[in-house]
């Protein structure tokens, strides 16, 4: 159009214009048919390409494709057209490559076209697909489904629409058709193919990083939980206190917050060259942040227990046994400002507990024949009742009296 505008040819209408899915154009100028597109348009119109076939053949080894002309029944010659390649398409493909995913070359292109963009690319021969149709692409795409693959398709054009439609993960650039970008579940902003392999390896590493926080959600879990039945009381005298329990939930945020925080040093920008490779090494990075944070959390919890019993072992004991429906003794004296372990040692063959009027979270229960304790820190000097909150034994006697000195 720029050399028909330089050469003053001027701009004729164009009646019964139809647009041929993945062969070309045509239509009538001054009441003769015109075509433009590709050889097997022009094969399908009864129309010979064959004395061209040297010239076409030296423009599609250099990565053009031929739009063919013709007049009525008469081959004017041809178009050489071309899209650049990007400079960093090379650089995408490896960096595919380096991820472990397999990258066809489907496109609509003439063969000797599209093989001769393949190999600047790095694309093996036996992966492209030439001179398809959108019908094609979508074929293709479902052979390689059937194949038990995982498809990601990426393209731009009108065309591309229905394989980015069919694939599992359809990818749009950003500077494409619309339709594409509608057909697709992921647009890049910019033209630059290397976005893909960063939209691959963020996802991956944002899938593995939700697989290690699930871990780490339900591994306090599941070593606690045996803590909380008494599996460690026997040998070490370790329960499940509130202290503890606690401890593991907010350890267990921690390590989530602070594992998902590795995301933000993901560079989507990062080449084949710089993107690191799942191998032994990064393995072993990872495992060690995960060591770490098990260590740290053993530390933590171990701190916990250490202070736990060092509290435990400076408190002031005060024994109540529950016997006969009584308390013995029923007048209890402890210090202001001092831990103070309140044991309740049921004699009974009943349920017991002893709960304090006034005072919050002063209350322990014990089964028949059973001991249990509370631990807790009285600030308020003062004379408060304690009494056992099972129906009707407090009133068949079952009160005392903790004085707060």
């Amino acid at each position: 159009m720029a050399r028909a505008r330089e050469d003053e040819l001027g701009f004729r209408s164009v009646d019964e214009f139809h647009a041929l899915g993945g062969h070309g154009v045509e239509g009538r100028i001054d009441g003769r048919r015109v075509l433009v597109g590709t050889a097997r348009l022009l094969a399908d119109h009864g129309i010979d390409s064959g004395p061209l076939s040297v010239e076409v053949d030296r423009v599609a080894a250099s990565g053009m494709t031929p739009a063919w002309v013709a007049v009525g029944e008469r081959l004017l010659g041809f178009v050489a057209v071309t899209d650049a390649l990007k400079a960093e398409a090379p650089e995408a493909v490896a960096d595919l490559h380096a991820q472990g995913l397999d990258v066809w070359l489907v496109t609509g292109d003439d063969a000797r076209t599209a093989h001769a963009v393949a190999s600047r690319v790095g694309i093996p021969a036996d992966h492209v697909v030439a001179e398809a149709l959108p019908a094609n692409e979508v074929a293709t795409i479902e052979r390689l489904q059937a194949e038990g693959r995982v498809v990601g398709m990426v393209g731009d054009g009108i065309n591309d629409a229905p394989a980015l439609a069919q694939a599992d993960l359809g990818i749009a650039i950003g500077t494409g058709a619309d339709v594409a970008i509608e057909a697709s579940d992921v647009t890049l902003m910019g033209g630059d193919p290397r976005g893909v392999g960063a939209a691959i390896a963020l996802s991956r590493a944002t899938v593995r990083t939700i697989r290690q926080n699930l871990f780490w959600a339900f591994a306090y879990n599941v070593l606690l939980i045996p803590v909380a039945m008494g599996a460690l009381y026997p040998s070490f005298g370790v329960t499940l206190n509130p202290a503890m329990a606690a401890g593991a939930m907010a350890l267990s945020s921690v390590a989530v917050v602070t594992n998902s925080l590795r995301l933000r040093g993901f560079d989507p920008r990062g080449s084949a060259a710089r993107r690191p490779r799942r191998g032994l090494r990064a393995h072993l990075r990872e495992a060690s942040f995960l060591v770490a944070v098990a260590i740290a959390s053993l530390a933590v919890a171990g701190g916990v227990l250490a202070a736990d019993r060092a509290i435990d072992a400076s408190a002031v004991r005060v024994p109540v046994d529950a016997r006969d429906v009584r308390f013995a003794p029923d007048d209890i004296r402890v210090p202001a400002d001092a831990w103070v372990v309140i044991e309740l040692r049921n004699e009974d063959s009943i349920f017991h507990d002893l709960e304090v009027e006034g005072l919050a979270n002063v209350d322990v229960g014990a089964r028949g024949g059973q001991t249990s304790s509370v631990r807790v820190r009285l600030d308020e000097p003062g004379r408060y009742r304690f009494i056992c909150t099972v129906p009707g034994h407090a009133e068949a006697g079952m009160v005392g009296t903790l004085v707060v000195e």
